[in-house]
């Protein structure tokens, strides 16, 4: 009996030590694997860090920065034991390393191989201590530059959207990152049901996945959203409290000017070719580009053009393309598609209706002009369009100092409960202090630094830096849209008379009541026009700030549906671009170790 006890004592022993062993090894591999996944989530952060610096000139270089001189396909060792620490505690370590498998125009996609050690990695193990578990995984992630959503609303504004008008019609969405306002009026708004992608064969296009139905969207309320007419004006339809959506930004060119490279652009009027893809790249040409395009001789587009300087552009124009503008772009006058859709909008927001339309429309003129600074529609030296302006511009509501706090929008000091001291009060907002981020000894390590910025600069269109020239900048002004270069041809590529244009009064009219094409500004778009017929915009409008007074008998948005799907759509990449999210393409978890030649 007693040989039998000693043996189950024993026996239990063993058992126990067995089960302590292989309790302490599960724990520990738990804690490996944690420390590889721990490496991947700090090498995504330094990623998507990296796109943030660059995020105004080129996200996607930001990573290409991360590589240095490495060629795709090389690896780049991101982290080496890195220690993890728990209360002081080194818990263990990770090693990471990076491979980019993939360098697109448009998309980068990196490995990132994370490895997990206990108690440490290899090289800073002691004299006879022996590793206790380690775990290795390797990520594919993708990041990515589109079109934003922006486009998919003929009416959007950033900050305050502003419908005050009984016979405002829009034939599609409308939109603000701020509140909508609607006043006492009875605007009326259709929708536009809203597709991720459009596929087209040559002969048939065939619409994607349904996102929404389409109609109004606020960032706050819609004031008075009872007295909205149309399909927009239906609860279902009517959607506030929306998170923001975000505006691209155009300080830097640099990427539509390899884009317009690689498409061969130009812009032909009378047979001459005026433009290639880039205006004031060459010395010996001026910035700015003057087009005047009438029913005999119209502007005759190709694809994305960029111009360094401002833009004036008016009468007709044929042909598909974008103006990128550097500065300002000026429309004198009506602009009016040659060749354009045979109707404005499909029949209906049906599915069938709008494949039908895009398949009489896909082929048809398209304009698109879109401006780093404001786009100026009318005679801006009238001393009417001048007075209604000047009080846009000075609204509180309607401010753009680059004060606007943490939203960006201004006018939301006390948050959205309207209620000063609580929680989302927005407490940078109007404290005249330019609240940004700016570039560290880190962010110059890694190489994410562009050229002309030091440590210490502040970060372009971080924080408050609405425009992202690095600056701040105060209220627009009248004199925000006054030229920079007198209006001759020394100073204007393009087709400006030889005589040059001594009064802008001459060539510009208070009537320009029709502008067929899709225009935007990371500022003010500013349109005041009278007479008899309707004031309409055959595409969209898309505006940090909204100045637009109307003396016509209507005022008319009608939605390109060819702008539907971004781009996944007809005008592919061609419309301005923001960063996308991170997307992960692959997870694997690796039996070997690809830190090490020899796993133990």
């Amino acid at each position: 009996m007693f040989v039998s006890i000693a043996g189950l004592v024993v026996a239990s022993q063993q058992l126990a030590s067995t089960e302590i062993k292989a309790s302490r090894k599960s724990i520990e591999d738990v804690r490996a694997a944690g420390l590889a996944q721990a490496g991947v989530e700090q090498t995504k952060a330094i990623v998507a860090g990296a796109m943030d610096r660059m995020g105004v000139f080129d996200p996607l270089q930001g990573v290409r920065s991360l590589f240095g001189d490495a060629n795709v396909g090389e690896r780049v060792d991101t982290l080496r034991a890195q220690p993890m620490l728990s209360n002081g505690v080194n818990v263990g370590e990770y090693t990471v390393a990076m491979t980019m498998i993939q360098d697109n125009p448009q998309d980068v996609t990196v490995e990132i191989t994370s490895t997990g050690y206990v108690p440490a990695a290899p090289e800073n193990l002691r004299p006879g201590e022996h590793l206790a578990a380690w775990d290795s995984v390797t990520v594919t992630v993708r990041m990515s530059v589109a079109p934003s959503s922006v486009f998919d609303y003929s009416y959007f504004v950033n900050n305050w959207g502003w419908l005050y008008g009984n016979t405002i019609t829009i034939n599609g969405n409308a939109r603000s990152n701020g509140q909508m306002d609607v006043g006492g009026y009875r605007p009326k708004i259709t929708g536009q049901p809203i597709y991720d992608a459009v596929e087209w064969d040559g002969s048939n296009a065939t619409l994607g996945s349904l996102t929404s139905e389409g109609g109004l969207y606020s960032g706050w309320d819609v004031a008075n959203a009872d007295r909205v007419q149309g399909t927009g004006g239906a609860a279902p339809n009517n959607y506030d409290f929306e998170d923001q959506i975000e505006m691209p930004n155009l300080t830097d060119l640099t990427r539509y000017e390899a884009l317009a490279t690689r498409e061969g652009s130009s812009i032909t009027v009378g047979g001459v070719v005026v433009s290639d893809g880039i205006v004031g790249d060459d010395p010996a040409e001026s910035q700015n580009l003057f087009l005047v395009g009438t029913r005999s001789d119209p502007i005759v587009l190709n694809g994305p053009v960029v111009v360094r300087g401002d833009v004036m552009i008016s009468g007709f124009v044929t042909g598909q393309g974008t103006l990128y503008s550097g500065g300002n772009a000026y429309i004198p006058d009506s602009i009016e598609y040659l060749n354009g859709p045979t109707s404005s909008r499909p029949a209906q927001n049906s599915r069938q209706a709008t494949e039908s339309w895009l398949e009489r429309s896909w082929d048809k003129d398209f304009l698109g002009v879109f401006a780093r600074e404001n786009v100026v529609v009318g005679d801006f030296t009238d001393s009417t369009w001048r007075r209604y302006v000047k009080g846009w511009l000075s609204s509180p509501m309607n401010s753009s100092d680059e004060d606007s706090g943490t939203d960006l929008i201004p006018h939301t000091r006390a948050g959205k409960d309207g209620v000063y001291g609580t929680a989302d009060d927005d407490v940078l907002e109007g404290d005249n202090v330019f609240s940004v981020e700016v570039y560290s000894a880190a962010d110059d390590a890694l190489g994410v630094i562009p050229p002309g910025f030091s440590i210490g600069d502040a970060i372009p269109g971080t924080g408050e830096d609405i425009d992202g020239d690095g600056q701040r900048d105060g209220t627009l002004t009248l004199a925000d849209f006054d030229f920079t270069d007198p209006l001759v041809t020394a100073h204007w590529e393009g087709n400006m008379p030889a005589s040059g244009i001594s009064r802008y009064s001459d060539i510009a009219s208070m009537y320009a009541n029709n502008l067929d094409g899709t225009f935007y500004t990371n500022h003010a778009f500013s349109w005041v026009v009278f007479g008899r017929q309707p004031a309409r915009i055959n595409g969209a409008m898309i505006a940090r700030n909204e100045n637009i007074v109307y003396g016509t008998s209507k005022l008319d948005f009608n939605y390109d549906a060819r702008l539907i799907g971004g781009g996944l759509g007809m005008l592919g990449d061609m419309l301005p671009l923001i960063a996308q999210p991170m997307e992960v393409v692959q997870w694997r978890h690796n039996q070997n170790d690809p830190m090490r030649a020899v796993t133990p």
